[in-house]
């Protein structure tokens, strides 16, 4: 993963002027994306500097929706429409990235006919 990337494409995300005080939030879901590859993915693929971004777009969302104060019938952070499309984005990109991750989703399965051993 680029580092510079992932940032470039955060701050592109999340508007920001600025995306430097938000390095710490960068660099943790990098690290997070890091722990969901498989052992044989390539590090280096740029896909990942997409689906870390785009994880930090959504945490940054959120942090922006608990900074904001809330009044009756009001969603939290702006529109819902805002939360709905950083969550896209995240799904999106994680399918994008799903050759290199692990698949930790419990399956399950029948084998056989009823009777079988």
């Amino acid at each position: 993963m680029n580092d510079a990337k992932v940032m470039q494409l955060f701050q592109t995300l999340a508007f920001l002027p600025d995306a430097e005080p938000w390095r710490d939030l960068a660099e943790a879901e990098m690290n997070a994306v890091k722990a969901e590859l498989r052992p044989d993915a390539d590090i280096d693929d740029s896909r990942l500097d997409s689906y870390a971004a785009a994880r930090a777009f959504l945490q940054y969302r959120r942090l922006m929706a608990q900074s904001s104060p809330t009044y009756a019938g009001t969603v939290t952070g702006g529109s819902q429409g805002a939360f709905d499309l950083a969550e896209n984005f995240v799904r999106a990109y994680r399918a994008a990235c799903a050759p290199l991750l692990r698949d930790d989703a419990f399956y399950f399965a029948a084998t056989g006919r009823e009777g079988c051993t």
